[in-house]
Order: structure tokens, then C-alpha cells, then sequence
């Protein structure tokens, strides 16, 4: 159980770290780690944008993975990266996690 604890406090310090490190970047305007099923774990957007990215964004996730592995079932999706004329969305995919980093472009 001590060891449960301690690997739960070291991935809560990896996430913190990764969000700082990401976060200091030009031109990032949010990072949020979300579960699969787009429920938020820490977020540096609002509530809104937040509850949004994660409702959509891991539907979207979801569906890519799901082409990749009917259009080549030896692989897995990994990354999305969404482009629009004002924002930058990607997308890292993990077995229980999504990471989101919304950018602006124009920044970069």
C-alpha cells in the first residue's frame, strides 16, 4: 500500500513538473491533463474551456484511435495535433491520460 502511495505522489509531481515545463513555453495558453474519458485532473484553463476540451477532445481521441487501429491494427495512435487559425491543439495520448496544450500560432 506504502508503495501505492508513494508511486501516486511521484506521478502527481511528474504532472506538476511536465505542466510547469509546458506552461513556460512561447505562446502556450493552457495545458489540462485529462483522464480518457475527459474527466479533468489539473487544468491551467478555465472551468469552461476545461469541461469543453475534455468532453470533446477524448471523443475525438477516442475515434482517432479507433481508425488507426482499423486501418493498421499493429499500431496505436499516439498524438492529434489540431491546427485553426487562432489556436494549436495537441493531443498526447497515454494508456489512462490525455495531455492537452492549447497554443496560440502567431506566438511560436
Amino acid at each position: 500500500m506504502a508503495t501505492q502511495a508513494s508511486s501516486t505522489a511521484q506521478q502527481q509531481v511528474d504532472i506538476e513538473e511536465t505542466i510547469t515545463r509546458l506552461e513556460s513555453k512561447k505562446g502556450v495558453e493552457s495545458v489540462t491533463v485529462l483522464t480518457k474519458d475527459g474527466r479533468v485532473i489539473r487544468t491551467t484553463a478555465t472551468a469552461k474551456q476545461s469541461e469543453v476540451h475534455g468532453k470533446l477532445l477524448s471523443k475525438l481521441a477516442r475515434d482517432a484511435a479507433d481508425i488507426v487501429e482499423e486501418l493498421e491494427p499493429q499500431d496505436e495512435l499516439s498524438f492529434l495535433r489540431i491546427r485553426t487559425k487562432r489556436h494549436e491543439i495537441m493531443v498526447a495520448l497515454d494508456h489512462s491520460y490525455l495531455l492537452v496544450v492549447v497554443q496560440s500560432p502567431q506566438k511560436e
